[in-house]
């Protein structure tokens, strides 16, 4: 792992909150650890896009970060991977007190037999992935008490709207983490599930939205980093942001024919709009 330390003025608050944060590179995982660094963590970036994370540790060190931005080479799709990250950051830090597992990929659409692979891919990353972070930081973790895992879901894993198998990805994680939370407590981790909406980013775009009325929906990473930093600090188990998603939430399961009717009507619009984007896309090209 590779060290871009602070400048010479910045204070060493960071160096007892040590914080993992998986899909790093970009998007939310970005917009956290740039956050988790200003607020003092230790935070080891971990992505596949090694030139990535160095340009962010390089922008959290110009920036005046009271913590550290440490770059490490991660694929959560490969356990090896995984367990020598886990094995770095005991070695070189002694501790991790926060992991969160941001590290995703979307799509997955399950229209015929020749979709199966890239659905299964994105089990693999999503739901998977997260699995073997947490299966390779537990005793970690627990060694480290009081601790947190946070798991970045989405409120699709809650309404179940979207491609079949990020859907599925998202509700196995909200799954993983209640049921976690409730297996590790006893060891002083907290085990949170964050559940962001529509968020613009590299790998999800949101073009869907553009010019029309839902694109008010929308927000960008950084509102998702300051909710995982509220979480860290309050210990919350289950966070939604925004915060208005909620609603959404409580009304998909005390009033579920109503929500089915709702999503319905709302899917269609989504789906109208987003073919005749790529419509228009492939008329330009």
């Amino acid at each position: 792992m590779q060290a871009i330390e602070p400048p010479a003025h910045a204070g060493d608050a960071g160096d007892a909150r040590i914080a993992v944060v998986t899909g790093a590179s970009s998007g939310i995982g970005e917009a956290t650890v740039l956050r988790l660094a200003r607020e003092g963590w230790t935070v080891i970036a971990a992505a596949r896009r090694t030139d990535r994370l160095e340009d962010i540790a390089r922008s959290a060190a110009a920036s005046g970060a009271r913590g550290r931005v440490v770059v490490a080479t991660l694929d959560v799709r490969d356990i090896t991977s995984v367990d020598a990250l886990a094995t770095a950051v005991r070695s070189e830090h002694g501790a991790c007190h926060l992991l969160v597992c941001n590290a995703g990929v979307g799509g997955g659409s399950l229209n015929g037999r020749g979709d199966l692979d890239a659905a299964l891919d994105v089990l693999d990353v999503n739901l998977a992935g997260t699995l073997r972070c947490c299966a390779a930081f537990v005793d970690l973790l627990a060694a480290s008490a009081p601790s947190q895992v946070i798991n970045v879901a989405s409120v699709a894993g809650k309404l179940g709207l979207g491609p079949s198998a990020y859907v599925a990805s998202k509700f196995g994680m909200v799954g993983l983490s209640e049921a976690l939370g409730a297996a590790w407590r006893a060891r002083g981790i907290t085990v949170t599930q964050l559940n962001p909406g529509f968020v613009h980013t590299e790998g999800f775009p949101q073009t869907w939205a553009t010019g029309t009325p839902a694109a008010r929906l929308v927000v960008g990473p950084e509102v998702i980093a300051a909710a995982v930093s509220r979480a860290a600090r309050r210990r919350t188990e289950e966070v939604t942001s925004p915060h208005w998603y909620r609603g959404l939430v409580v009304l998909r399961h005390v009033a579920t024919p109503l929500w089915r009717v709702l999503a319905r009507a709302a899917d269609g619009p989504r789906r109208r709009s987003e073919e005749l984007r790529t419509r228009r896309s492939q008329a330009g090209s």
